[in-house]
């Protein structure tokens, strides 16, 4: 009987093989930069067909992002010479701008909109305990609080919003369900019939609510505003706190928290003010104090950056109508100012938990909420997109914020697999910035993360395979590494392994523990440690085609090996795992069969 045999008796039976398990494919690349860099040739490839396109010396895809003015830049914690590795376009619109620059680079500034909410919610991880994370909004805010009291005995779930059922966390993770309104992003057709002749001096029939057959309403009555968008409030220009708390506590709610996941904008204008709140602490001191100066941010701001720094500013159209604006209130949700170089410190310091513990930054860096894509998930704030690479079937996740405002755009991407990702800024007054920003997002990745895959794939095989062999005078064990030939299964082959002069692989080979299509895959490790380890990961016999349900259930043991990891051990040890260790120039020294315990040198 062979020994796995028995073991089989206290588990699961294991029809077919196991899918891999969540994590990475390979080891994070090191080398994004020299002259032999896959990556790098890549974005050379990329840049100059960039060049070509926005100078009409080609007639491709790239050219349609010649009226969009642009830096985009790549990023790595283990190679910190990927952020030198930017491009920037100046649009005919910058090019010939009365005011700002007429150049980019990667110190120009750039609003970017909705990209501040993931400084948001950094700052309040930094700042919060967990505790107050999870305080109801109307133990934070009195108005709300009032209005729960009010509203104890005849709350409908329909339009009262459950304001002590959200919590900041709530906020953060988009799944309050609290409404997307609230000044200024979506427009109430009630404050433009009112607010119409206060600004403009005009009524047109376009704003009358007469037009849409609206029934009539008392246009004085607060409850009938979004926040802040009284003719008082508005023309004024003041939304204090608490008038903008009252105003947002009558607000129907568009979906019970915790149901479905709900963009908003209002959302985060009420997690910055909970921030403050809870911190005693203006906004712009919990921004500079957690994160702009600790990260050496000088080119980061919350409010309108000063007079002195317009020479090198992206200014889309009039300053006063899209870049010197104040986002008061709303600057959590969309108000911060940035350059390239100052996002890639912000972007590396969130993968290397510069500002956060290591455990903190694996839970943030995790979806709270599926929603109804397949490939698309919601953290707090991460809009989490899953990659399929088309080769070998296999994911990975891509962690992003998409800022999209007015005439600016951005969207920051991070790839914790590899420790890296990307940063984009835009800013154009054509109506097409918006999706050529996705566009251009898409051209980039599609290029950016095969390379990045195969820089790896060839890192590992430098690095990794070869023989190794124990240094015990003796003792006979050795181990053999290959690259895995097994497309829908990258990795390591084991091809040779005697320990204590038993071969190993003779016996457990084709097992449970060691099936035929296994390969060795890393698993994540701290950045900055000696030693990675690597477990045994397989692929299903059968794949499963995408959106086919007609073997949702059956496939469980082939669909995710996460049930499986860590079931067979020796001395509580686990069979399957190996321990590399790693000199500091990324040199793969050595390698520990974790159960086996004896270390085998590289030879």
């Amino acid at each position: 009987m062979r020994p796995y045999t028995s073991l089989l008796l206290t588990t699961l039976s294991l029809p077919g093989a196991l899918s891999n398990f969540l994590g990475p494919i390979y080891p994070a690349p090191r080398d994004l930069t020299s002259s032999n860099s896959l990556v790098a040739a890549a974005w050379k490839n990329l840049t100059i067909s960039l060049d070509r396109s926005l100078h009409g010396q080609s007639n491709s895809t790239l050219s349609e992002f010649n009226d969009l003015t642009f830096s985009v830049g790549l990023f790595s914690t283990r190679d910190s010479k990927a952020e030198k590795l930017q491009y920037h376009h100046a649009a005919p619109e910058t090019r010939n701008a009365s005011f700002g620059t007429q150049t980019v680079d990667g110190d120009s500034i750039y609003r970017v909109a909705s990209v501040s909410k993931l400084f948001t919610v950094l700052a309040g991880l930094i700042e919060l305990d967990l505790e107050e994370w999870e305080r109801p909004l109307s133990e934070i805010f009195p108005e709300f609080a009032h209005f729960v009291r009010e509203k104890s005995n005849t709350l409908d779930p329909i339009y009262d919003t459950q304001w002590n059922a959200i919590t900041p966390f709530a906020l953060a993770s988009q799944m309050g369900g609290i409404s997307q309104y609230g000044a200024p992003w979506t427009p109430d057709y009630l404050a433009l019939y009112v607010l119409e002749p206060l600004i403009l001096g005009t009524s047109s029939p376009e704003y009358n609510p007469a037009t849409y057959g609206f029934p009539p309403v008392d246009p004085s009555d607060p409850a009938n505003h979004a926040p802040c968008t009284t003719p008082e409030g508005f023309v004024g220009g003041i939304c204090d706190p608490e008038s903008y708390a009252e105003g947002a506590s009558t607000n129907p709610p568009i979906a019970l928290p915790w149901t479905s996941p709900v963009y908003s904008n209002n959302g985060f204008t009420l997690l910055g003010m909970a921030i403050a709140n809870l911190t005693g602490k203006t906004l712009d001191d919990v921004y500079q104090e957690s994160i702009f100066d600790p990260l050496n941010m000088t080119s980061s701001y919350s409010v309108v950056p000063p007079n002195s720094t317009l020479p090198r500013s992206v200014v889309a159209g009039e300053p006063q109508a899209n870049f010197a604006i104040d986002n008061g209130l709303s600057k959590s949700s969309g108000g911060i100012f940035s350059t390239l170089n100052d996002l890639a410190k912000f972007s590396t310091a969130i993968l290397n938990s510069t500002l956060l513990d290591t455990h903190t930054t694996h839970r943030w860096m995790k979806p709270v909420t599926h929603t109804s894509d397949l490939h698309y998930a919601i953290g707090a704030p991460w809009e989490i997109y899953r990659y399929e690479h088309p080769e070998t079937g296999l994911v990975t996740d891509i962690y992003t914020k998409l800022g999209d405002s007015g005439s600016y755009g951005a969207m920051t991407l991070f790839i914790p697999d590899f420790d890296a990702g990307l940063n984009l800024i835009t800013a154009s007054t054509q109506a097409t910035r918006s999706q050529q920003t996705l566009d251009l997002v898409q051209a980039v990745i599609g290029v950016f993360l095969p390379a990045l895959t195969k820089q790896a794939a060839r890192e590992l095989e430098q690095k990794y395979t070869g023989t190794y062999v124990s240094a015990t005078p003796g003792l006979n064990s050795s181990l053999t590494l290959t690259p895995s030939k097994i497309p829908t299964s990258p990795g390591l082959s084991i091809t040779s392994w005697i320990q204590n002069s038993t071969d190993v692989l003779s016996i457990f080979y084709g097992s449970p523990i060691f099936p035929t299509k296994a390969t060795l895959r890393p698993l994540i490790t701290p950045h900055g440690s000696n030693q990675i380890a690597f477990r045994l990961a397989t692929t299903p016999a059968d794949p499963v085609l995408p959106r086919d349900p007609s073997n949702l259930f059956s496939a469980f043991y082939d669909a995710d090996q996460f049930a499986q990891l860590g079931q067979y051990t020796y001395a509580n040890l686990y069979i399957g795992e190996f321990v590399f260790e790693i000199q500091e120039d990324g040199r793969v020294s050595g390698v520990t069969p974790a159960a086996w315990v004896g270390r085998l040198e590289k030879v």
